[in-house]
């Protein structure tokens, strides 16, 4: 019997294709079939990382290191992180039950504070196993949306830190970029 993939060697996968450099589209290329890997196990998370926050969403620190970071997310039913970008490149794992993507590409240069014209470009249904890829600055606005009733388990992979990272959230309606930062995790 083979042996499971693991959150150990996803995180020397990732090392190793991290240290070896390369542009953000050929990182996530590389990772993105290694979290699909990991992410079909429904134990690949330990299950403190498995929590919803007592107020909103959990969110965990899972691994910390130079040129990435692992969070693990979960989100109740109804909760939500309303349209956002990343400055970073990004994949998301689906663990646990699925998550509605709203996927967004931005249709001004982003020259004018305070004001963006961002248009939906796909509503995906992320279900167990699946994986979602962001690439900063073209591909990295996303809306998640838990529209079930259980909650749901993501990993999430960045090469940054997004706690207290000043990014932007959009108002898709009234064609607004404002100032955001992710709080710190749950767990440290």
């Amino acid at each position: 019997m083979a042996s499971e993939y693991s959150l150990q060697s996803f995180i020397q996968d990732l090392d190793r294709i991290t240290g070896a450099g390369g542009s953000p589209a050929k990182i996530v290329a590389a990772a993105k079939p290694l979290l699909a890997k990991l992410v079909q196990q429904p134990d690949c998370l330990q299950a403190q990382y498995k929590q919803r926050g007592a107020t909103a969403y959990g969110r965990y620190m899972v691994h910390r290191a130079p040129r990435f970071n692992i969070t693990a997310i979960v989100w109740g039913p109804g909760d939500n992180a309303k349209a956002h970008n990343h400055d970073t490149w990004g994949l998301v794992g689906v663990v646990e039950n699925e998550i509605q993507e709203t996927r967004f590409r931005r249709r001004d240069d982003g020259s004018k504070a305070g004001y963006a014209d961002i248009e939906v470009t796909a509503v995906l249904k992320n279900t167990a196993g699946m994986v979602s890829c962001l690439i900063s600055p073209d591909d990295d606005i996303h809306e998640m949306n838990n529209v079930t009733k259980r909650d749901t388990v993501e990993i999430h992979v960045y090469g940054k830190d997004l706690a207290d990272m000043p990014r932007l959230r959009f108002d898709f309606e009234k064609k607004q970029a404002k100032i955001f930062a992710s709080p710190k995790y749950d767990n440290c």
